[in-house]
């Protein structure tokens, strides 16, 4: 890594390029942890690139940063309150591909820390960021948060729901637009008790007609048969990109070994199908065939179908027979 990191700090802009990546490859690569040293020393060249006048160089710096954040522990948190306003910036980017690759490494950082803590953070700087593009890209970043962690992370939407509303009301249509679709992810993960929070924010009526007519057209994921998950905070089981609107550029959100993501399979909107399994051994013996196919050489479509067994696994009952396990 010393060597990609002394090749980006060279003033020729094809030799910065070809350092981030170096740099890109050589984390992607790397399967041990980083040292706090080595931590510090990536995020100080990356947060210099992230001002690159070069959109390749930020964009590959943002991308090193994605790759480095699950090699980092809890060295990375130390640097927090630099980079999380330096990505923020990002998102304004005139470029889409770096825009793309902010937008990931926050959905990376909340997957390595906490997502209500990153998108406080971000949020502080976000949500009323003189850019309209920042306003609008964060919005749809929590968008796909919410579609990630809501079954995860109970306090995220209860934090993002006024700062989404205020939104509502943005001088830019696009913000606007994002917005609504983040209350639609809201509703989608939550179901119909969902209009009853809203009711609680005084909303005018005129807005609150507005976003049923939105919300009338939008299929609840399934509900847990236990009753778990009807409180406010979605307790459903699977998160996903929802309701985005696929050929936007803005509902692709750039995603790096994402664990739970549906992307655009279609398979992935239906309930998953509960697999049973009656023993230990069945059990081992799913897990080890699951993990041979989440490994990055892996097709995108493979290690989705593994995190679709996954699902059908909890769905068919074999929480219980962890739960004995261990």
């Amino acid at each position: 890594m010393e060597e990609a990191l002394e090749m980006v700090r060279v003033k020729d802009t094809k030799e910065r390029m070809a350092g981030v990546e170096r740099l890109r490859q050589v984390l992607e690569a790397t399967t041990r942890s980083l040292s706090a040293a080595e931590v510090t020393a990536l995020v100080d060249s990356c947060m210099d690139l992230l001002k690159d006048s070069n959109f390749r160089v930020s964009q590959g710096a943002l991308q090193g940063l994605s790759a480095a954040a699950v090699l980092s522990g809890e060295n990375l948190k130390l640097h927090f309150n630099g980079l999380v306003p330096a990505v923020v910036e990002r998102l304004g980017d005139g470029k889409q591909p770096v825009r793309d690759a902010a937008r990931q490494l926050l959905i990376t950082l909340m997957e390595v820390s906490s997502p209500t803590i990153i998108v406080e953070r971000a949020g502080s700087y976000a949500w009323t960021h003189r850019s309209w593009r920042v306003r609008e890209e964060f919005a749809w970043t929590v968008t796909a948060a919410i579609g990630l962690f809501a079954s995860t992370e109970l306090p995220l939407q209860r934090v993002l729901l006024p700062h989404v509303l205020q939104l509502l009301t943005d001088s830019n249509q696009g913000v606007r637009e994002a917005a609504t679709s983040c209350i639609e992810e809201m509703y989608a993960q939550v179901g119909p008790q969902f209009c009853d929070e809203l009711h609680r924010h005084h909303l005018p009526s005129s807005m609150i007609k507005e976003i049923n007519t939105r919300l009338e057209k939008i299929q609840p994921k399934p509900q847990l048969s236990d009753g778990v998950g009807i409180s406010y905070i979605s307790a459903e089981m699977r998160p996903s990109f929802a309701n985005h609107k696929k050929n936007s550029p803005k509902a692709k959100i750039a995603q790096r070994e994402t664990s739970f993501s549906s992307g655009d399979n279609e398979s992935a909107e239906k309930p998953p199908v509960p697999i049973n399994v009656f023993s230990e051994k069945e059990l081992i013996k799913e897990f080890e065939n699951i993990a041979s196919m989440l490994v990055p050489e892996k097709d995108w479509s493979l290690r989705i179908a593994a995190m679709q067994r996954v699902e059908g696994l909890i769905f068919g009952g074999s929480c219980a027979i962890y739960y004995v396990m261990i």
